[in-house]
C-alpha cells in the first residue's frame, strides 16, 4: 500500500499527464485545421529548436528533456520511439 506522500505524488503525476494529453490533443486539432500547414511546420521547427536549446542549456534534470521530446511526439502524433520529424502536411 502506498504511503500518503506516494499517493499524493502519483496523483500529481497522473494529473500532469492528463493535462498534457488534453493540451496535446487540442494542439493537434489546431494544427490539422490550420490554413497554411507549411508555414506552421516551419514555425514549429524554429520554436522547437529554440526551446530545446534553452532546455539543454539549463540546469534541469535529463527527465525534463525527455518530457520535452515526448510532448513534441504527442503533439505531432508520432511514435516517441522514432526520431522526431516535422512534416509540412500535418
Amino acid at each position: 500500500m502506498a504511503t500518503p506522500d506516494e499517493a499524493t505524488e502519483n496523483a500529481s503525476a497522473a494529473s500532469v499527464l492528463g493535462t498534457e494529453i488534453a493540451l496535446t490533443a487540442a494542439l493537434r486539432a489546431l494544427i490539422k485545421a490550420h490554413p497554411h500547414p507549411t508555414l506552421l511546420a516551419d514555425e514549429f521547427v524554429q520554436q522547437r529548436q529554440f526551446s530545446q536549446a534553452q532546455l539543454e542549456a539549463s540546469s534541469l534534470p535529463e527527465k525534463a528533456l525527455q518530457g520535452f521530446e515526448l510532448t513534441w511526439a504527442l503533439i505531432l502524433h508520432q511514435d516517441p520511439a522514432q526520431e522526431l520529424r516535422l512534416v509540412s502536411e500535418l
